[in-house]
């Protein structure tokens, strides 16, 4: 009975025990004044402790929110651990997000520092035509991964 209970722990430490994947994805590297960003950082297959980065004098919003899941298949395991959060921008300029962490044993992983670029909205000023509701900012867009 014992060595059935021991099986299962055994086959998720194995798959645990190789090198986490980390993936940092921002909803856009370029916003417009008042616009928000989402910054999520995501550790696939990690048993350590993921380090936030320190946030103070950022325009934070929302977070950090975490999530977490557990798949096992075809007898793998799989896990993922997310933290994300929201910025606004309050000014023209860039919001820097430090370099992070992810600590695994005595592993340290560096996570680079993230940069969005916060630009003025500009709408374009024609005469008797209405002003779309979306400024042009929003159009070039991209989901950018680190």
């Amino acid at each position: 009975m014992l060595k059935l209970l021991l099986l299962p722990a055994l086959l998720i430490s194995i798959s645990l025990s190789g090198q986490p994947a980390i993936k940092v994805e921002v909803s856009s590297d370029t916003i417009g004044l008042g616009e928000t960003v989402d910054v999520t950082y995501t550790i696939e297959n990690g048993d350590g402790k993921f380090i936030m980065p320190d946030m103070k004098g950022l325009p934070v919003i929302s977070g950090p929110n975490s999530s977490s899941s557990f798949i096992y298949q075809n007898g793998k395991m799989t896990s993922d651990q997310s933290y994300s959060f929201t910025l606004m921008a309050t000014k023209e300029g860039k919001i820097i997000i430090p370099k992070t962490y992810y600590q695994s044993g005595s592993d340290r992983m560096t996570i680079n520092p993230v940069e969005i670029t916060v630009v003025q909205s500009h709408l374009p000023a024609e005469s008797g035509q209405s002003q779309p509701e979306e400024t042009g900012v929003k159009g070039t867009r991209e989901k950018r991964k680190f």
